[in-house]
């Protein structure tokens, strides 16, 4: 089999990193080598990220941090999909673009760069899912799970990256689950989707 990268993408919340989960284990059990990854990641530059060291500074900085760990990251993407594993990543690209161009705090970046600063990611993905869900309920999913609350998780703004993320599917092609419903439904979907693609 040739390999495959699949992302999928979709505010705080909405089930990515289960759905990366369960996919994993079902490419897996059809003896497909299954890769989980995810954004920012958790060595050099996105571990810098994640760790917060940077401070206050703006999200156009905070762009190009992303930009950067996304680079190398993609390298290691592209050897695990040429020796024939189906990648499984937790955000990509549109994450950078919905997260950063909303308003947090009075700042954003523009939306236009931000696109364009992504161009030699915007096409990499076999497929793109974008698990969509109402971030109120989102966000009561996370609190449900008692984790710390991110600087990201308020309502008005994962609103504005809701929004942000809708503009983007339409416009690159990403496929839309509705992440609503029971995760069994959603994960249904989601491996729909990708049997097109596997």
């Amino acid at each position: 089999m040739s390999g495959v990268f699949i992302v999928i993408e979709g505010v705080d919340g909405s089930g990515k990193s289960t759905v990366c989960r369960r996919v994993a284990e079902a490419l897996s059990s059809r003896g497909v080598r299954a890769v989980v990854t995810a954004e920012p990641t958790h060595e050099g530059i996105g571990a810098f990220i994640r760790s917060g060291a940077a401070g206050r500074i703006s999200q156009r900085t905070e762009a190009l941090l992303f930009v950067a760990d996304r680079n190398d990251h993609t390298e290691r993407i592209a050897r695990e999909v040429g020796d024939g594993a189906a990648v499984i990543c937790d955000r990509y690209f549109a994450s950078t673009v919905a997260y950063q161009s909303a308003k947090l705090d009075g700042d954003s970046s523009d939306r236009d760069w931000l696109i364009q600063i992504n161009s030699d990611f915007r096409d990499r993905a076999d497929v793109t899912i974008l698990l969509d869900i109402d971030p109120r309920e989102g966000l009561s999913r996370v609190d449900s799970r008692g984790e710390g609350i991110s600087k990201f998780e308020n309502l008005a703004f994962l609103e504005q990256v809701r929004a942000n993320y809708l503009r983007l599917a339409e416009e690159f092609g990403f496929r839309v689950v509705d992440a609503s419903r029971s995760a069994d439904e959603v994960f249904s979907d989601v491996m729909s989707i990708i049997d097109e693609v596997v």
